[in-house]
């Protein structure tokens, strides 16, 4: 058996519906906004977090007087943030820089950047093992003594790097005496304040440049932690391929 409204019901239903539909299209419309909103906030945040990994916070850096080994006029340069005693950038010393020196330094493909990033959360006594390496400097032997600290916690207590500078040739005086005064440390805080504006947020942290006229670098790519030389090799070639 058929239900028939009654033609006073339907014409309710036909007045009302148009009405209600429109409603909720636009309570449909209203939440769809809402989620686009709330999607490019979040695609806002994560840009913002992927700049900061990228170090693109600033293009371009001043080596200053940091020390750097390798051709000058190397088309490739690649700035190198570290702490000596972090596992990650001991692994990176022993097994990748190696293999960078022999295939790009050596050549003239590449020149490589030190700069100082210890972290003292984690390794407070990193700080006076990059002290010692730039009082070694001040003789001359900064590569020397640096090869000889990216060593685990416990080993840089000022008497042990005053060994390592006995082991040297160093005039103990001089390096003693820069050591005990802690002349060095402002310089290594200025590393240290310069890899976090890069948006260096752990080491090693390292960046890929381009040589500027001005002696600055222009940052191009950013490499996060100890990346096994064949991926880092691809990098490179990519880079001096392009």
């Amino acid at each position: 058996m058929r239900f028939r409204l009654p033609a006073v019901a339907l014409l309710l239903f036909a007045f009302v519906s148009p009405a209600c539909a429109q409603s909720q299209d636009v309570e449909a419309l209203r939440k769809e906004v809402e989620g686009l909103k709330l999607q490019q906030r979040q695609l806002a945040e994560e840009l913002q977090r992927i700049q900061q990994a990228l170090g693109m916070r600033s293009s371009t850096l001043s080596l200053g007087s940091a020390p750097t080994r390798g051709a000058a006029d190397a088309p490739l340069v690649l700035v190198e943030f570290s702490d000596y005693e972090c596992p990650f950038c001991i692994r990176h010393f022993t097994q990748t820089m190696p293999e960078l020196e022999r295939e790009y330094i050596a050549t003239g493909k590449l020149r490589y950047v030190f700069m100082d990033y210890p972290i003292d959360q984690l390794h407070p006594a990193a700080l006076k093992a990059h002290e010692a390496a730039r009082c070694a400097g001040e003789q001359g032997k900064f590569w020397e003594m640096h090869n000889r600290l990216f060593t685990p916690a416990g080993t840089h207590a000022p008497a042990q790097l005053k060994q390592l500078a006995a082991q040297l040739n160093l005039d103990r005086t001089a390096f003693d005496a820069c050591l005990d005064s802690g002349r060095m440390q402002n310089a290594v805080r200025d590393s240290v304040n310069t890899a976090q504006g890069l948006g260096a947020d752990g080491t090693p942290q390292m960046f890929l440049a381009l040589p500027n006229d001005d002696g600055s670098v222009r940052l191009i790519r950013s490499i996060r932690g100890a990346v096994p030389f064949p991926q880092l090799k691809q990098l490179i070639d990519s880079l001096l391929e392009g």
